[in-house]
C-alpha cells in the first residue's frame, strides 16, 4: 500500500481533535494492513503523548531545535550612547535602560530576533545568535505506534519552523520509510504551525463541532487547506447536540457538498478516557464513541486507497 500522509486540523481548539487522533492511531497499530506513524505537529500544546504514553522512559529519545533568533548584547563594544534607546531601535519593547550601569538590557522574551539593533548600532554592539527554541521527542508508544512531538520552548517566536523540523525530523526515521499510514496531529487555528503542517499532505481532516463559533472556524481552515489544492473531509463531534444553531450548521453542510468522513454523537466515554490518559476505542471498545471513530477509520482507509 501507498504512503499516505493525513492531518487532523480543527480551525479551534478543544472539538476533539487530538483524542481522534490517539483512536486512529490505536486502531491503526491493530490493522494488520497498516504500520503507522504518528507525529504531533501542536507545537506549542502537544498533547499527543498524554494518550499515547512511552514504553520505556530509556527508548525516549530528545533532539534540541534551534530555529530561534535572539538578539545577544555585547557589552564590552558599548559606549553607552543610549541611541538604542533614544532612537527606539527596537519597535518589539524588547530593550530597556539599565541606569545604573548605563547599558541596555535585553527582554529575551520580547526579542523577535528581527537584527534592526544589530543593523542600527553604530559600535556593532549587538548580534543575533540562534537559541533554543525547543524539543523534538521521539519513541515508540505503549501501542507499539512511534510517536514524533515538538514542544515549543516558551518565548520562542518560531513554532511553524519547528513544526516543519519536526516533520524532518520522522522522515529521517526507519519507521517512517516503512510505513503506509502518517497520521498528524495539527495545531488549532490557521497560523504559521498550521500552514507548516499542511504542506505535503495527501489528505486532511477537520473535525469541528455543530456550533456558531465550529463552523467560523471550519471556514477559516478550509480556506487555508483550499490554498494547498488537498483534498479533505469533515468530521462533526458531538454533532447530536441539542442547539437552535443546528439547521444552519447542517444547511452549510449540505450546500456545499463537502466530503463528511463521519458523525460522533456526545458521549461521556470521551472524557473518561482522556481522564484514564487511554484513547476511547480502548478504554470503551464498545461506546458509542468508540463504534463511530472504528466507522470513520474504514471509511477513511477507503478514501485514502480505494477511491484515488
Amino acid at each position: 500500500m501507498e504512503r499516505k500522509i493525513i492531518g487532523i486540523l480543527s480551525g479551534k481548539g478543544g472539538v476533539g481533535k487530538t483524542s481522534l487522533v490517539a483512536s486512529l492511531a490505536s486502531l491503526a497499530g491493530q490493522d494488520s494492513e497498516i504500520k503507522p506513524v504518528v507525529i504531533d505537529c501542536d507545537v506549542d500544546a502537544p498533547n499527543l503523548s498524554i494518550l499515547l504514553p512511552s514504553q520505556s522512559n530509556e527508548e525516549i529519545k530528545t533532539e534540541n531545535s534551534f530555529s530561534t533568533l535572539k538578539a545577544y548584547f555585547i557589552e564590552e563594544k558599548c559606549v553607552n550612547c543610549k541611541k538604542c534607546i533614544d532612537d527606539h531601535y527596537c519597535e518589539f519593547n524588547a530593550l530597556q535602560w539599565d541606569e545604573i550601569n548605563q547599558v541596555p538590557i535585553l527582554d529575551y522574551l520580547l526579542c523577535e530576533g528581527c537584527n534592526a539593533c544589530k543593523v542600527l548600532c553604530p559600535e556593532h554592539a549587538f548580534e543575533i545568535q540562534p537559541v533554543k527554541s525547543g524539543e523534538i521527542t521521539y519513541y515508540r508508544s505503549k501501542l507499539g505506534v512511534p510517536l514524533i512531538y515538538g514542544k515549543t520552548r516558551l518565548g520562542s517566536t518560531t513554532s511553524g519552523k519547528l513544526v516543519t523540523e519536526v516533520k524532518q525530523y520522522a522522515q529521517k526515521l526507519e519507521e517512517f520509510n516503512d510505513s503506509n499510514m502518517v497520521l498528524i496531529d495539527g495545531p488549532p487555528g490557521i497560523g504559521c504551525p498550521v500552514i507548516s503542517t499542511v504542506s505535503g499532505l495527501d489528505y486532511v481532516i477537520t473535525i469541528t463541532e455543530p456550533t456558531p463559533s465550529g463552523l467560523h472556524d471550519l471556514i477559516r481552515v478550509i480556506e487555508v487547506i483550499d490554498q494547498f489544492k488537498i483534498k479533505f473531509g469533515i468530521i462533526i463531534n458531538k454533532a447530536d447536540i441539542n442547539s437552535p444553531f443546528q439547521e444552519k450548521f447542517n444547511n452549510y453542510i449540505k450546500n456545499t457538498g463537502y466530503q463528511v468522513v463521519g458523525y460522533i454523537n456526545f458521549d461521556l466515554s470521551i472524557p473518561e478516557a482522556i481522564s484514564f490518559t487511554k484513547p476511547v476505542v480502548d478504554y470503551k471498545p464498545n461506546s458509542d464513541a468508540s463504534l463511530a471513530i472504528k466507522a470513520i477509520y474504514y471509511e477513511l482507509k477507503k478514501i485514502l486507497w480505494t477511491n484515488n
